[in-house]
């Protein structure tokens, strides 16, 4: 086997190290990339936000149940579910 060019892929990597360096250069100088969030998905952020806070205090209670050993367990509706899920 006769290999005439040998620095041809030395070559080729090295532009290819030489690329990403200057794309790296590029974003330092132009201060990076920027993120801008529209107002709805402010506004959907907020109601996210809220809908984990109102579930955090349906856990809290629900802890509390179990401590005071108040909650109970509606087996009728769980039997319903799993029958759904194996359907």
């Amino acid at each position: 086997m006769r290999i005439n060019d040998v620095k041809y892929g030395l070559y080729t990597y090295q532009n290819q190290i030489n690329r990403n360096k200057e794309k790296t250069n590029l974003n330092k100088s132009t201060g990076g990339d920027v993120v801008s969030i529209s107002s709805k998905g402010q506004e959907i952020s907020q109601a996210m936000k809220s809908d984990q806070l109102g579930s955090q205090n349906k856990i809290e209670q629900l802890k509390q149940q179990i401590a005071n050993g108040t909650y109970h367990v509606d087996s009728q509706k769980i039997a319903g579910k799993m029958i759904d899920f194996w359907k």
